[in-house]
């Protein structure tokens, strides 16, 4: 049971991350559901669940999304930062949670334009890439609220 659970999420976080969000962006800005939600999963699961989760569910992100495969890679590094962060925090996890979202989801986006710019050489606007990290911030801050509860109760937790 706990497995088609799993696989229900999957599937309606994949749908809404490439298909829904992308055409509901505020000039270009989006949530990452699938970061937050591997961040949260990270948070409330053991490591090993936490990477296989993360690895799936980036490699299913980087396959519809018709990425450079470099999410799978970040959500996966994610994953196993945030249980090795887990393990020495004393506190709550849903404070946790929120606190990497907003520390790691502007670090991914810089990194990724870095690779863009530095690796394919495409052009960086700086004040688009300023507003972006801001924008992305916020909805996936917005978005911890949503997702924490959900995964929290799939994984078994009160």
């Amino acid at each position: 049971m706990r497995f088609l659970k799993l696989a229900a999420y999957m599937l309606a976080v994949i749908i809404l991350q490439t298909v829904i969000f992308p055409r509901l962006s505020f000039m270009g800005a989006y949530p990452d559901l699938i970061l937050v939600s591997v961040i949260a999963f990270a948070v409330l699961a053991e490591r090993n669940t936490a990477t296989l989760f993360s690895g799936y569910l980036a490699f299913l992100q980087d396959v519809f999304s018709a990425g450079i495969y470099v999410n799978t890679i970040f959500k996966v590094i994610v994953s196993n930062v945030v249980c090795s962060l887990k393990e020495e925090f004393i506190g709550n996890e849903y404070s946790l949670t929120a606190g990497l979202v907003a520390a790691l989801t502007p670090l991914i986006l810089l990194t990724q334009a870095g690779i863009m710019f530095f690796f394919f050489e495409k052009d960086l606007s700086w004040s688009y890439l300023v507003f972006s990290l801001a924008a992305t911030t916020i909805y996936n801050l917005l978005m911890v609220p949503l997702l924490f509860p959900v995964v929290k109760r799939m994984i078994g937790g009160d």
